[in-house]
């Protein structure tokens, strides 16, 4: 036995929920920011030998990968501090606004940044590279920071 299906109502149903859908994303999309805005001012304590470490988010510059397991955080005082923990792991305690992974070894504080030439970084007298598969990320953070 065949069955016909119409769509005479499917369709506004289909068009409802597509509205719908972006209204719920534009809100997750508000909350979002207002977490990051929020945990932007939170310290991150990070285990450097014997020690743990306080540091503040605005005192990082760019955070530089190890071998997968090492991160060595650069900051303004120009005392970098090497911690026993993977870039990934570094970039998911990090606020989403401020930061960016520009490089499979790289993450940057877009607010240190002094300029961006030829896919390269200057932070604070150091030439970071970027990546062709993070440059689209970082051009829209960018954007959305002006």
């Amino acid at each position: 036995m065949l069955k016909c299906i119409t769509f005479d109502g499917d369709v506004s149903t289909l068009n409802d929920l597509m509205e719908y859908l972006e209204k719920i994303t534009q809100d997750l999309m508000e909350v979002n920011k207002l977490l990051c805005d929020k945990q932007a001012g939170q310290p991150i304590f990070l285990r450097e030998g014997p020690r743990i470490v306080r540091l503040r988010q605005e005192d990082i510059l760019y955070m530089e990968g190890y071998g997968g397991d090492y991160v060595k955080v650069h900051r303004t005082d120009g005392k970098p501090i090497l911690s026993q923990v993977s870039l990934k792991r570094f970039e998911e305690c990090l606020s989403g606004n401020n930061f960016c992974r520009v490089h499979r070894s790289y993450i940057v504080s877009l607010s240190h940044i002094n300029y961006i030439e030829r896919k390269r970084i200057r932070i604070d007298g150091a030439l970071i590279p970027i990546s062709d598969s993070y440059l689209p990320t970082l051009m829209n953070k960018l954007c959305m920071q002006t």
